[in-house]
């Protein structure tokens, strides 16, 4: 009968499909490569306004919009989530990378759909929110502004805060880094600790807000890169860089594609990163 065959060409594409680079396993987005060479298959676009997010007219004309289904859905999930705990938070959300991912203008990274720039969160003098910039603006550790004519904006501890600890958070991606300057991190780190989180979600946070060498000291966004997906590396998504120990048990052993935060905890105890 028709079906069966049907079913046999089916499992024979799947089979298939997980045997090698570009070649589907399903209609999800593939991540190829690594963020510095790599690709992008099938994926998906952050819309240029959502529940808690925009996307500026600067990076909304460059059309970097494009990054894997679980960056995606976890950058608008943590926008939403700041939102429902700040009200009338917004998110500035400025590039992702190329419709196909690889190299383009402005980026030597961002090519393989796992990396997405992230404006700051701002105040004004009074501590009242304001929208996102039009452009990106300098901070320094004391949370003023480095560049000349940006006004009187503050960088918001309480909301930035709270972005970060909505992405570490997440149960469908694992934030490999936040690029952001030292100072800022030191900043972050240390509302974190006023307010009373968790020891383990900041010691957590202190892992993975990175300065990053032999590049801009990242004052003036974040910079989010999540590990590969597990279902893209059987089709060539490679991680640079370190490796976690929670990390290193994922790639060895199966398991649900989420977060254990007990895990988490005792990952980051034993590992007792400086």
């Amino acid at each position: 009968m028709a079906f069966p065959r049907i079913a046999a060409l089916v499992g024979i594409a799947v089979a298939l499909g997980c045997a090698g680079r570009g070649l589907w396993t399903d209609l999800g987005s593939v991540a190829e490569g690594r963020p510095t060479r790599g690709r992008l298959r099938n994926p998906a676009a952050i819309p240029t306004r959502a529940p808690g997010l925009v996307v500026p007219d600067k990076w909304r004309a460059r059309g970097y919009r494009y990054g894997t289904d679980e960056l995606v859905a976890a950058v608008r999930r943590a926008a939403a989530a700041v939102r429902r705990a700040h009200p009338g938070a917004v998110l500035g959300v400025a590039d992702l990378s190329p419709p196909h991912g690889s190299a383009a203008p402005y980026h030597r990274s961002h090519q393989g759909g796992r990396d997405v720039d992230l404006l700051f969160y701002v105040v004004d003098a009074r501590g009242r929110p304001r929208p996102p910039p039009a452009d990106m603006v300098r901070f320094g550790g004391d949370g003023r502004p480095r560049d000349e004519g940006a006004g009187p904006l503050r960088f918001d501890d309480a909301r930035n805060w709270a972005l970060v600890e909505a992405l570490l958070t997440d149960p469908s991606i694992r934030v490999q880094w936040i690029f952001v300057s030292r100072p800022l991190a030191d900043r972050l780190l240390d509302h974190g600790r006023r307010i009373g989180r968790p020891a383990w979600i900041v010691a957590l946070a202190r892992a993975v807000l990175h300065q990053p060498r032999g590049s801009p000291p990242h004052d003036d966004h974040f910079h989010l890169r999540i590990y590969c997906p597990r279902s893209d590396r059987a089709l060539g998504c490679e991680d640079a860089g370190p490796v976690w120990r929670h990390e290193k048990k994922r790639y060895k052993y199966a398991g649900p594609e989420r977060y254990d935060p007990v895990a988490w905890r005792a990952a980051f105890v034993l590992a007792r990163l400086p």
